[in-house]
């Protein structure tokens, strides 16, 4: 019967329910700005495969005549849902339109949602979505406060972690300043099944999704949304394994765009694969299923070559926000590693017209002795952030030469506690801490203003593992250089307009040491880091 309040009148979760609203008892019944909410859909039609034989869209409008169009996906059963994360607050209205119109539950189906503003102290939450900043070279959240991406590869985490252990994982890597994880769908070579035994697809094939397995995944993107961090998805055309048909992967890309269309997700079709048309076909079936998103892709690494090709050929392509890159492990060819972050990224940075520049993955921490190690993930973030690059994925964990038990720690999600790369061990890595310093060190300057200027060093190194990297604003207010072993740098310093102070920054420990005296602002100066290993040099204007 109604629900009357102490005077007879209709009580407002019934009211919502007529109007065709979120009901009483489901998720955001009262939902802020960009929180997730969704509506239940109930199919009135039978179908042999739900996931694939029938299609709904869902069109929401809001009180500033702003329009978002995406999918409902299928939830087993005959349950459809609809999501969305609103920008503003106000009144809000959907409407549904079916492939199968006979279908009642599922076509034109209409109602309102009454968003209010964000009252929690959630990160993500407070600033809204990231998109690109409107000198298109970095990120920012969708209330333009930059987004500084520092994320991390636990690329089999949402499929082989318990959820107890994904979430002291993400509590973990916020407390960290880890901005962002990057996931993969369900990789066959991380198992076949998650920790609840639940396998993705119902065949080998992808034509029809489990979705127990992806109740559960969801469940890990949304714990890591709400401890403030962005998920990207890599591998949206091979959720799998490589490669499912053209049709299977579009279909697979706009039901987990649209089931995620709630969510602080970013998303990739390409997952370590070398440039394909696949990739294009996927990126244009998720950016038609969301405007709201922003897209990359996670090619492979053409070794030692002198530009990203992979990278080069999906730019241009109208669907991609982000130029992603993976300078990568290059077989522990640390001289290509050193090459690819620095002059890969310089060569995405140059490019017109602009997109930010991510390096998605270069080489891990493996806890290696001649490569894979802490020094080699960190001196590749800096060389990447220095270089025009506006973000940089870390990793712990590969397989690099003379370790013959291999080495997954957090990507692969390694479960046994005797391994030296135990995910529970790897997670307190010197090198993750590496990355708060890197992070905390960023967030103290205004690192969006930095560009390029190696050319005012003047003692490079012929050896590219030891080539050193500057970047400054254009006001030259601020510079920030990295010696990755270096006794000193020699800085053409007539690039700036005053004369400068400055400081070291130990990237190992994260401690920083003054220089005493005012820097001139005339010639070529010659600055000496305060004890061996790689340094990092900040200059600043000094205070008038």
């Amino acid at each position: 019967m109604p629900l009357l309040d102490m005077r007879g009148r209709l009580t407002l979760p019934l009211l919502l329910v007529l109007a065709g609203g979120t009901r009483a008892g489901e998720q955001g019944l009262y939902p802020q700005v960009w929180q997730r909410w969704e509506h239940v859909l109930t199919s009135t039609r039978n179908y042999d495969n739900p996931y694939a034989d029938v299609t709904s869209r869902v069109s929401y409008v809001g009180p500033d005549g702003r329009a978002l169009r995406t999918y409902g996906f299928w939830d087993g059963g005959d349950t459809f849902r609809i999501r969305c994360a609103f920008p503003v607050a106000g009144t809000w209205r959907w409407e549904t339109e079916c492939s199968d119109s006979a279908n009642a539950g599922l076509h034109k189906q209409r109602g309102t949602v009454e968003v209010s503003p964000y009252r929690g102290d959630g990160p993500l939450y407070r600033h809204g979505f990231p998109k690109v900043s409107e000198n298109r070279r970095y990120l920012v959240y969708d209330d333009g406060t930059p987004f500084l991406w520092i994320g991390d590869t636990a690329w089999a985490g949402p499929l082989r972690a318990r959820d107890e252990e994904w979430a002291t994982y993400v509590a973990e890597r916020a407390t960290k300043h880890f901005t962002l994880l990057q996931v993969a769908p369900a990789s066959a070579w991380a198992g076949s099944s998650d920790r609840h035994g639940e396998r993705p697809f119902t065949d080998e094939v992808c034509s029809q999704w489990n979705p127990s397995y992806w109740r559960s995944f969801e469940r890990k993107v949304q714990r890591a949304n709400e401890s403030g961090l962005v998920v990207l998805l890599v591998g949206l055309m091979e959720p799998v394994s490589r490669y499912p048909e053209a049709d299977k992967a579009c279909l697979f890309a706009r039901n987990i765009v649209s089931r995620l269309f709630g969510n602080f997700v970013i998303f990739s079709p390409s997952f370590d694969s070398e440039f394909l048309p696949l990739a294009n076909e996927v990126g244009r079936a998720a950016r038609e299923a969301t405007t709201v998103h922003l897209i990359t892709q996670h090619p492979g690494t053409p070794w030692n070559q002198p530009t990203p090709t992979f990278s080069d050929k999906y730019y241009d392509e109208p669907y991609l926000d982000i130029a992603g890159v993976q300078t990568g492990h290059n077989g522990g060819h640390l001289d290509w590693c050193a090459h690819h972050a620095i002059e890969w990224v310089l060569h995405l940075y140059r490019h017109e017209p602009h997109k930010p520049v991510i390096n998605l993955e270069a080489m891990y921490d493996a806890q290696g002795e001649k490569g894979w190690r802490a020094v080699d993930a960190r001196s590749l973030a800096w060389r990447t952030w220095l270089s025009g690059g506006m973000g940089y994925t870390y990793g712990a964990g590969d397989t690099p030469p003379k370790v013959p038990q291999g080495s997954g720690a957090i990507w692969k999600w390694v479960t046994d506690p005797s391994r030296y790369d135990y995910w529970k061990k790897a997670i307190q890595w010197d090198s993750a801490f590496q990355m708060q310093y890197l992070h905390d060190f960023l967030a103290a300057i205004e690192w969006w203003r930095l560009e390029p200027a190696h050319g005012l060093i003047r003692n490079q190194p012929e050896d590219m593992a030891r080539r050193m990297v500057l970047a400054k604003s254009t006001a030259g207010d601020l510079a920030v250089a990295y010696l990755p072993n270096n006794e000193a740098i020699e800085i053409d310093v007539s690039a700036f307009p005053t004369p400068l102070r400055g400081c070291w920054f130990d990237p190992v420990y994260g401690r920083y040491t003054s220089i005493s005296d005012c820097i001139q602002n005339n010639g070529i100066r010659h600055l000496s880091p305060p004890a061996k290993g790689d340094w990092v040099l900040l200059l600043e204007r000094t205070e008038e």
